[in-house]
């Protein structure tokens, strides 16, 4: 059969399974929707001064005093580590210059580099009164990025992978020792690579059309412009599509499981690294990535997330063709592995 026909048989075959629609097209939509209703009105909100301590002893206690963000006040380190523990002051600088902080976040990050600069300057010998107390610690840009940015960008990268589902349901319909249609498949002269091609082939391209659809819906309706750099974006979501194809490729090959049960798994597997990478929100992405980075160094939607926000959001290409060779590493690996166990095998009986 020729192998575009076959490809839009198979498109067509999709198109009309109501399940494959709401969980491919209509659910993401829906997802997106509801993060929009319940986060409008989160990270718009003015940045207010930075309670800090400081030791009395504290050589550069008088530069702080002069920053207009930095609100300070002359502290023993007990009294200090209380307001701490009541959250009344972000951070206590000792009589060495050493900064104390109970929690991670914003507030915390500026202060830090507040005190790191002055450090650094100190030890160009450089005395308090010659510094500049106008020097910019925080760079201001037009774009207000809300936190659930992340949200949208991880929403984006999980449905990038949904081709998991169809490839591992081409794969498991292929073994004779797991289905019906596999025993009929394995009999028949039908050449398997042609079944593979094509079906890959309309996976792909329903992956990228749901993608271009989540794009779409957001172009329209979020106030804010998300996507500023269509090719680089295209071309990442392309790379986690056909990841995603691979690693559906491994699953389907799970040996003495029915469809109905393997079905189970990428679930898990996709909402669980959507998960880890910000589809909640980005505060567990942010403490992971302080307690075990590795795990989002591994985790292919956490490089899809970082990617399109740093290509749209920053114009920045760093890690970008990192994360677009280590998709294509997955799925290079992922091949190489169904090849060999679709080798010819032979079965006692079907």
């Amino acid at each position: 059969m020729n192998l575009l026909r076959l490809t839009k048989y198979l498109l067509m075959i999709n198109f009309k399974d109501f399940g494959f629609l709401f969980w491919t097209v209509f659910y993401p939509i829906a997802l997106i929707a509801i993060f929009m209703a319940t986060t409008s009105n989160i990270g718009h909100e003015s940045l207010s001064d930075i309670e800090v301590a400081v030791d009395k002893n504290y050589e550069y206690g008088m530069i702080l005093d002069q920053i207009d963000f930095i609100k300070s006040e002359e502290m023993t380190e007990d009294a200090a580590k209380n307001a701490l523990a009541n959250e009344e002051i972000v951070g206590f600088v000792t009589s060495d210059g050493n900064l104390i902080v109970e929690n991670s976040g914003f507030d915390s990050s500026i202060l830090e580099s507040v005190i790191n600069q002055i450090h650094q300057t100190s030890l160009l010998g450089i005395s308090p009164e010659s510094f500049n107390y106008d020097a910019n610690f925080i760079k201001s840009t037009d774009m207000d990025i809300a936190p659930q940015v992340v949200m949208y960008y991880s929403t984006l990268a999980m449905i990038s992978f949904y081709t998991i589902f169809t490839s591992m349901e081409l794969i498991t319909s292929m073994r004779p020792n797991l289905s019906l249609m596999g025993s009929r498949f394995s009999a028949s002269p039908f050449k398997k690579s042609s079944y593979i091609i094509a079906s890959s082939i309309a996976s792909l391209f329903l992956g990228l059309l749901t993608c271009g659809l989540v794009i779409g819906f957001l172009m329209i309706f979020y106030q804010d412009d998300l996507f500023s750099n269509f090719p680089a974006t295209f071309l990442i979501i392309l790379a986690g599509n056909i990841a995603g194809l691979g690693l559906g490729f491994i699953i389907g090959l799970i040996p003495n499981i029915n469809i109905n049960v393997k079905s189970v798994v990428p679930v898990v597997f996709i909402v669980g690294l959507a998960f880890l990478s910000g589809l909640m929100g980005p505060g567990l992405r942010t403490v992971l990535n302080q307690k075990l980075p590795i795990i989002n160094e591994l985790n292919p939607l956490a490089h899809v997330t970082d990617v399109i926000y740093r290509v749209n959001l920053m114009d920045s290409f760093e890690g970008y063709w990192t994360a677009v060779f280590y998709l294509i590493g997955i799925t290079l690996v992922s091949c190489i592995i169904t090849l060999v166990a679709l080798r010819r095998k032979q079965y006692d009986s079907l």
